[in-house]
């Protein structure tokens, strides 16, 4: 797994990961072969999607709490479940390229490490697995280019790897291997289904986007 707290806050500004956050809102016009352009994608992501209002009010929130606004950062959050039903901690950190499809329940707590290219649908919860001292400040660690199902929870001091996919009302509270597939509750992990589904997802992707790029 890469150092994500490095890559998020060192190498890449607000703007560049807002830019990255649309390119994954991007991909979502191709895959419903819909057509699109770049004014059309911003407008509709700003003002119609409540998952891409959710990212950008946590990214807002996390910029300030970096530049030590505390309280600037704390309102921004709750103006974000307020206006999104999403939760997501203002000292979470996350990677570039958020999709956030279905927003509504979602909370991601404070602890929590997300790397680049995650995916979460609605009710995905990252949280401590106790209220014991020992549990309360150990949050999940989150590779890159992961997929989170509806209602997924991911809990306590535990590590999930690049390419994984945690599948619908599955509970995860132990570490999963790079490319690894969790169903279940409590999940069993499948070594290797995860890349393999994500690969064939990104192929069908692509395949869209390149039959867009040649109208």
């Amino acid at each position: 797994m890469i150092d994500i707290k490095a890559e998020t806050e060192n190498e890449m500004g607000l703007f560049d990961l807002i830019r990255s956050d649309l390119g994954r809102f991007r991909q979502t016009f191709s895959l419903r072969n819909a057509p699109y352009s770049h004014n059309r994608v911003v407008w509709e992501s700003i003002f119609f999607k409540s998952g891409f209002r959710a990212v950008l009010l946590y990214r807002l929130s996390h910029w300030f709490y970096i530049k030590g606004h505390t309280y600037i950062a704390w309102w921004l959050t709750r103006q974000n479940v307020r206006s999104t039903g999403v939760e997501i901690e203002f000292n979470a950190i996350i990677g570039p390229g958020l999709l956030i499809t279905h927003p509504v329940g979602i909370v991601i707590g404070r602890g929590t490490v997300i790397g680049p290219n995650a995916t979460l649908f609605q009710g995905v919860s990252f949280g401590v697995k106790s209220w014991h001292p020992n549990s309360i400040r150990k949050f999940p660690r989150v590779g890159s280019n992961c997929f989170f199902f509806a209602n997924a929870a991911v809990i306590g001091d535990i590590a999930i790897g690049d390419y994984c996919v945690i599948g619908t009302n599955t509970v995860v509270d132990q570490n999963m291997p790079n490319g690894a597939m969790a169903v279940g509750s409590p999940a069993v992990i499948l070594r290797d289904k995860g890349r393999e589904h994500i690969l064939v997802w990104q192929g069908i992707a692509d395949s869209f986007t390149h039959k867009e790029s040649k109208r």
